[in-house]
């Protein structure tokens, strides 16, 4: 470029110094002969100077061609945005994006009546410490990868979601990795969308069966505006303890929306788990299995892991989890509710006393109200709702208030299966689990797009038998705090 430039400087020049010899030799005034050599020395010089004039405009011309060539060249390059808080490298076949979601928590625990022995622990506690990246690849490829730091008592860090999606058959979908299959309504909620600290019980119990973040999958899934299935085989867990032979399962889930504009949505939906088989305890042949269905009260800052409801250990073959959910909004107003049924079918080496096979059931409703007139968007790639965006961020000069919402649930988890009367042993094949009711209410505050604040108050309450019949009711109130930063 530099050259160019110094090649057009040049010609330039030699264009004005001949113009100038030009008029010199006109204005000296010679005739005759000399008139004549001085009229075809004239020419020759305007010719030259013609043909310097010709040269510079290619020389001009050849410049802005290269000028539009390195143009080009940068727009096709890398190119470095940020959208949403999110940074983004893009070329011309990779992009990728950083991404984090950090939530931390604490919670005061009000034990108002507990079995002895058992302390719910007050205090912190980074409930997701996620960050890793995503992006495209050639265009029909999607990867990601996620990491969490985060967890309570002993949750360790363990990788979220590590896969590979394949979308050139589009409206279907594949991919393969580590990562949460779909499941639910509640499920499929991204965890910065939740509307609550944690997922309602039932939904949380069903889909930790045979799906949760970092489960081993493959998964076949295809969605448009208004419908949404998918089916997935999957192993275990990232990071689970060893086994001689993982589990295996099917996880299926379906979602449709007859009702679909802008401000007003309704969707209904089902899904399956059938758990083919647990791992074996022990090697060889006819080993036996432990299958268990147990729930916190929707609250994990605890580092005890304390659990008010189990069903125990099952030795079982096969289990079983169906649910059917509903949900929707009505302009700023948002509902969704569920039905879960639980069943396990029992090893028959290993229930030579001809044991029944149990089953359980729970459900959950709950619905917001965003105070600042905000709508959550339906998110037709999982079927499920996003939280609202803020139509006047939070700002002290501007006086923007974000997005201000309110919300109340309701939850039933019954892990009891012919439980008996209170004052007498357990019946034969009976289970006394517990009955978890939880009530909820909650405030949330989105000051932008990528911060969140949220208060909730809790009430637990647990009806259960001992072994012996005696009471082990339970009573628990809980106050807790997150603040999440999330792109």
């Amino acid at each position: 470029m530099k050259s160019l430039m110094t090649m057009l400087l040049a010609g330039s020049a030699i264009v004005a110094a001949t113009a100038a010899h030009a008029e010199r030799a006109a204005s000296s005034g010679t005739s005759g002969q000399g008139a004549a050599a001085s009229d075809q020395k004239i020419q020759e010089l305007q010719q030259s100077i013609e043909d310097l004039q010709a040269q510079v405009q290619d020389l001009k011309r050849s410049t802005a061609d290269q000028y539009a060539d390195v143009q080009n060249q940068q727009a096709k390059g890398i190119k470095v945005t940020i959208a949403n808080g999110r940074p983004t490298i893009a070329g011309d076949d990779f992009s990728l994006s950083l991404r984090a979601l950090v939530q931390y928590d604490s919670a005061y625990y009000g034990q108002g009546k507990v079995p002895t022995g058992t302390d719910f622990s007050s205090g912190n506690n980074f409930r997701r410490a996620r960050f890793g990246f995503e992006g495209t690849a050639f265009k029909d490829w999607y990867y990601t990868f996620i990491y969490d730091f985060g967890g309570s008592g002993n949750e360790g860090s363990t990788i979220s979601s590590a896969y590979i999606q394949y979308n050139g058959l589009a409206p279907f979908h594949a991919k393969i990795g580590a990562f949460p299959p779909s499941e639910s309504f509640d499920d499929t909620t991204s965890a910065q969308d939740l509307l609550f600290l944690e997922r309602a019980q039932p939904a949380d119990l069903a889909r930790g069966i045979a799906g949760s973040d970092g489960r081993d999958a493959v998964q076949l899934f295809a969605y448009d505006d208004n419908y949404f299935a998918s089916v997935a085989y999957t192993g275990s867990l990232v990071g689970a303890a060893a086994a001689f032979d993982e589990q295996q399962a099917l996880v299926g889930r379906v979602a449709y929306r007859p009702i679909a504009s802008e401000n007003v949505n309704f969707a209904v939906g089902g899904d399956l788990t059938y758990v083919l088989k647990f791992p074996d305890l022990a090697a060889g042949a006819n080993s036996a299995h432990a299958f268990s269905l147990s729930e916190r009260p929707e609250l994990n800052v605890d580092d005890n892991n304390i659990r008010l409801i189990s069903s125990g250990t099952i030795d079982a073959d096969h289990a079983t989890e169906w649910g059917v959910e509903a949900a929707g909004n009505y302009y700023n107003f948002y509902g969704q509710g569920g039905y879960f049924g639980f069943e396990a079918s029992r090893r028959p080496l290993g229930n030579l006393t001809g044991l029944p096979d149990p089953d359980f059931n729970g459900w959950y409703g709950q619905v917001s109200w965003v105070l600042t007139g905000e709508v959550k968007k339906y998110k037709a790639e999982t079927g499920s709702w996003t939280s609202p965006k803020p139509a006047e961020p939070f700002t002290i000069d501007k006086g923007g208030l974000g997005a201000w919402e309110i919300a109340a649930r309701y939850s039933d988890m019954d892990l009891n299966y012919r439980p008996g009367n209170a004052g007498s042993a357990t019946p034969f094949g009976g289970i006394r689990g517990g009955d978890q009711r939880i009530w909820t209410a909650g405030l949330n505050w989105y000051p932008n797009q990528a911060l969140r604040f949220m208060l909730d108050y809790q009430h637990t309450d647990v009806s259960k038998l001992s072994s012996a019949g005696l009471n082990a009711d339970a009573r628990l109130d809980a106050v807790s705090l997150r603040a999440q930063i999330a792109f």
